[in-house]
């Protein structure tokens, strides 16, 4: 009798489940005016979610459909990435290679920054799109990249710190070309693309519309403004169109280790490591979990447009990925809640207060805090791995981001600690005015900042 009553409950659970996931994803469609939503769920190798909600086309109602394409932005890192470990496995390069090796046109002061550098985001090379010329809807080429690119400065030493720029991937599409003396779309076209079957995954190119892609919008506070599609003038940091059956296919590969022999792998989903000795939750193009936390690795992407996040979490096996026709949605954050409603454990531990072993350490983080929420690159109270990247172009377009919201803390509470070298990693929970949030520091024994996350709670 048990049994039978068994398989009607679980029944009731999936559904209940799936209804949750409708809703927020329904909610945030409704908060951000985002038309059309693409996204699956993958357990365990099984595809136990796939569905399409919304408008592919405003103009002509033309629902969304599963199989329908997007920009998926900078999830194109993850190739690109893959294609050099390809080359690495095949002893055509060495990540411990200058990239001026490569690139016969690059500057000279670039020699000291490595392949590697490149795939981690620790060069220190500026963002390409804050240089006017070389932005999203430009289109110019290689040798007007490299001699606008050679004209910056850059923003810190390669290793001293972790910083995002699309520069970075710019540049290793070029190397690939080199290197395989073929172009770089080509070339993951054949050794990505083709053996992992994906299809229906193609290039951007200007002026050409593939059949079947959903219409990019743009966010505005009247309502979505369709926007045309950028030239891509650059391929390897944001260039690729794919839709959901293809992704399906990349996560089964990356799950599988295929294309890659073990080693490899753990070099794409390593950490950065800076020349602290210290670490970044940045692999080669793909996000990691922060320290202390469950296994996680992800990415999200914003262009012209679209929006794409994709999120594995490899010890239960669960994967979410998806897509949107809105630019900008933070779609990797969608996975990762999409992901919290399928399986709870998901869900971040409730934060516990404890007694504060050290309140004049807790008094300079608040200091600290606050030069993060007025983007104050304050050396007194900042490694130079946390306020170099404040320094940046990109750093100073973006603004301090969540920081902000805490520039006025009205209570901090300890959540306990642990050593991390010799370092220390701290939790705290913040309260500013309404609003709650989470934050992990990681304290130097130098009593300054070297790492900080926050979260809402």
């Amino acid at each position: 009798m048990k049994k039978f009553l068994l398989l009607p409950l679980l029944c009731l659970c999936r559904i209940c489940i799936a209804d949750d996931i409708d809703d927020y994803v329904k909610s945030q469609m409704q908060a951000l005016k985002i038309p059309a939503v693409a996204f699956a769920i993958v357990k365990n190798g099984q595809v136990v979610r796939k569905e399409a909600i919304g408008l592919a086309d405003i103009e002509s109602k033309r629902e969304v459909k599963v199989d329908d394409l997007f920009e998926i932005a900078s999830l194109t890192k993850q190739f690109t990435a893959m294609g050099m470990l390809i080359l690495a496995e095949n002893g055509r390069i060495e990540l411990e290679d200058s990239i001026t090796k490569y690139l016969p046109d690059a500057p000279p002061q670039w020699a000291s920054i490595k392949l590697r550098h490149l795939l981690y985001q620790t060069s220190g090379l500026p963002e390409y799109g804050s240089i006017p010329g070389l932005g999203m809807m430009d289109n110019f080429t290689r040798a007007e990249f490299i001699d606008k690119m050679s004209k910056q400065p850059i923003d810190f030493e390669p290793g001293v710190a972790w910083a995002y720029s699309n520069t970075n991937y710019a540049l290793l599409g070029w190397i690939i070309e080199e290197i395989a003396k073929e172009p770089y779309t080509k070339f993951i076209e054949e050794t990505v693309l083709g053996p992992v079957g994906m299809t229906h995954t193609s290039f951007t190119e200007h002026g050409v519309e593939p059949t079947g892609i959903a219409k990019g919008y743009l966010h505005r506070r009247r309502g979505p403004v369709p926007i045309p599609r950028g030239p891509a003038s650059i391929k390897s940091d944001s260039g690729l169109v794919s839709n959901l059956p293809d992704m399906i296919k990349w996560d089964e590969a990356l799950a599988n280790l295929r294309l890659l022999k073990k080693k490899s792998y753990q070099l794409l989903w390593g950490r950065a490591k800076l020349n602290s000795g210290r670490v970044r939750s940045y692999g080669m193009g793909w996000y990691l979990n922060i320290p202390g936390t469950g296994a996680y690795i992800g990415h999200g992407g914003n262009s012209s447009g679209f929006s794409s996040g994709f999120s594995r979490f490899p010890n239960i096996r669960l994967s979410v990925i998806l897509m949107a026709n809105l630019n900008p949605v933070a779609a990797e954050s969608m996975t990762r809640e999409i992901a919290a409603i399928y399986d709870p454990t998901l869900k971040p531990t409730p934060f516990q207060e404890l007694p504060d072993p050290d309140p004049k350490r807790t008094e300079r983080v608040k200091l600290a805090i606050a030069a993060l929420a007025a983007n104050n690159p304050d050396e007194s109270l900042l490694e130079p791995e946390t306020y170099a990247p404040m320094k940046t172009a990109r750093a100073k377009m973006a603004g301090p981001g969540l920081w902000e919201e805490v520039k006025t803390i009205d209570k901090i509470a300890f959540g306990g600690l642990r050593q991390q070298g010799t370092d220390t990693l701290i939790s705290y929970r913040i309260t500013a005015g309404p609003r709650v949030y989470n934050t992990l520091i990681l304290w130097s024994n130098l009593d300054k900042l070297a790492q900080a996350t926050i979260y809402p709670e």
